[in-house]
């Protein structure tokens, strides 16, 4: 290879610069689940690629005024130096730290981080040596580094389709290492799916189940093969139930969680249009969600709401689970009546057969009574007894950014930030709705809603216009029907619009009056923010 004596400060400069060039498309395609199918529908990457093409442009008509000065080579390098500091400050200054969901070292992350960097920097010293060897004027050997920048994209997504496939075999020896582990006769397997309320009632069930087993259960929302593989690391042979959250966003997913944990008891919370986008059809949405209840002779709960789409798949299956619906219909197995309601919480009376239980929660919303007793069936057929049952209810906790209320500095705030789907939503308004104070909504939009996603928003306008007070809106395209449905509803408050979340953060303090309540609805994850 053919390099002139001072290459390695360049090289030194490629490899800082490929590393933090690496990190805004590393961070977009860790949040699709490390796809780079689609890397360019991310908004934020086509804004950075565009800031690169302006700065070459800029870079190269500089190399061209140049041209005919003598030192050439003294004034291409003082170009190159101040075009890798630019690229340097660009990509440093890149929009990464305090996001809701930041870029997450993992060690798949620092696996493709370190190849992307190291690889980009060996084909652009490839690159350099081949300039060098076969033109006359070392002057042009700098046109390799500003084209670096344009084709940097084609790199990542070649380089992380390569490493990709490395990647998947690594996961499939972590998940057969997990399926192993979870194949045990005395281990109660629970799996729980759906639209919505997941993470709610597995939280809730597990702490039911706490009054009996030892329970090990998948934290926060790890609720991806891997996510599951890496909680099974901590199963031993003291636990006596393993309960699972199952996520799905494509046809296929929860297939292959069930081939992992292959449980015996599953729950299916509730079905909506949720990840329509990626699902592509309504259809594909039930079929993938419906695969929970593949338990064989195993027992299905089910959100009683649920029975007119569930009926017609249990039939057409050769075993046919025990079913259990429970909710808040009556007509259920188990279901919750004479339901009380407030910003202090709920009680309801439990009704199982012919007996009937009285339950109190601090835990906020109807809809959060129909995710306990999803999680009372469940626990009830494992045999934990009622009183225990109704204690353990007493004591629940809310789960964090799923209408968690917070009290502090005089204002209410509901977070439930982590929901981003129209029933959701539409139960977060119903909380709300109950509070006697003045009402703030902040949202930026439901997501990932595909054809849908327009119609949602404006049916969340109107739902808002019916209990807000203030609405603080974060503009991108999502908040355009809410913003219309606002308007077309006469809706008497303020409202309020904002370039990011964090600009609306920071006007709280001229927005929010004391005794207000606060709803975050979804406060948006990043990466959703970024696409168009």
């Amino acid at each position: 290879m053919t390099l002139v004596r001072g290459d390695w400060f360049y090289i030194l400069l490629l490899i800082i610069d490929s590393f933090f060039m690496t990190r805004p498309y590393l961070y977009a395609i860790q949040n699709d689940n490390y796809r780079v199918g689609e890397i360019f529908k991310n908004k934020r990457l086509r804004f950075v690629y565009l800031l690169d093409v302006i700065t070459v442009t800029i870079f190269c008509g500089i190399w061209v005024a140049f041209w005919l000065l003598n030192a050439k080579a003294f004034w291409g390098f003082l170009i190159a130096l101040f075009f890798f500091i630019t690229e340097f400050a660009m990509y440093f200054m890149e929009d990464l730290p305090d996001r809701k969901k930041p870029l997450r070292y993992t060690k798949r992350a620092v696996r493709c981080l370190f190849t992307n960097t190291t690889a980009s920097t060996a084909i652009v010293c490839v690159a350099l040596a081949i300039a060098t060897k076969h033109l006359a004027d070392e002057y042009m050997r700098y046109l390799v580094f500003f084209a670096f920048p344009l084709v940097y994209p084609l790199f990542f997504i070649i380089v992380t389709s390569v490493v990709n496939i490395f990647e998947k075999l690594n996961n499939l020896r972590y998940e057969k290492r997990a399926e192993k582990r979870l194949d045990r006769a005395d281990l109660i397997k629970i799996a729980i799916t759906g639209s919505y309320g997941k993470t709610s009632v597995k939280n809730f069930l597990s702490a039911i189940l706490a009054q009996k087993y030892n329970v090990l259960t998948t934290p926060q929302s790890y609720n991806t093969p891997m996510g599951i593989a890496k909680t099974v690391n901590s199963l031993d042979s003291t636990h006596e139930v393993f309960v699972a959250e199952f996520g799905a966003r494509r046809v296929g997913d929860v297939k292959k969680l069930m081939k992992i944990v292959k449980p015996t008891y599953t729950i299916l919370t509730g079905i909506n249009d949720q990840h329509l986008k990626t699902f592509k059809t309504q259809e594909n949405i039930r079929r993938e969600k419906c695969r929970i209840l593949d338990v064989g002779d195993g027992v299905c709960v089910i959100n009683s709401e649920l029975k007119n789409i569930t009926e017609s798949v249990l039939l057409s299956k050769k075993i046919i689970p025990e079913t259990i619906y429970a909710g808040i219909d009556e007509n259920a197995d188990i279901y919750a009546t004479d339901i009380c309601v407030s910003e202090n919480g709920s009680e309801f009376d439990i009704a199982i057969g012919e007996d009937v239980f009285h339950a109190r929660t601090k835990i906020l919303g109807i809809h959060n009574v129909q995710n306990i007793m999803l999680a009372v069936a469940m626990a009830y057929k494992l045999g934990v007894e009622m009183p225990f049952i109704l204690n353990a209810i007493e004591n629940l906790e809310p789960v964090a950014h799923r209408q968690q209320l917070i009290k502090g500095n005089g204002v209410n705030v509901i977070d439930d930030s982590f929901n981003s789907n129209p029933d959701g939503a539409k139960f977060a308004l119903m909380t709300l709705a109950m509070f006697n104070t003045r009402k703030v909504v902040v949202t930026p939009g439901l997501v990932e809603l595909g054809s849908r996603e327009v119609e949602e928003n404006r049916l969340l306008g109107k739902r808002i216009a019916d209990v807000a007070d203030v609405v603080l809106l974060i503009c991108n395209e999502r908040t355009e029907p809410i913003l219309r449905a606002l308007k077309e509803s006469e809706f008497g408050g303020e409202i309020k619009r904002y370039d990011s979340l964090a600009a609306c953060e920071k006007d709280f303090v001229n927005t929010l009056k004391l005794g207000d309540t606060l709803l975050i609805l979804n406060d948006l994850p990043d990466i959703y923010d970024d696409l168009k």
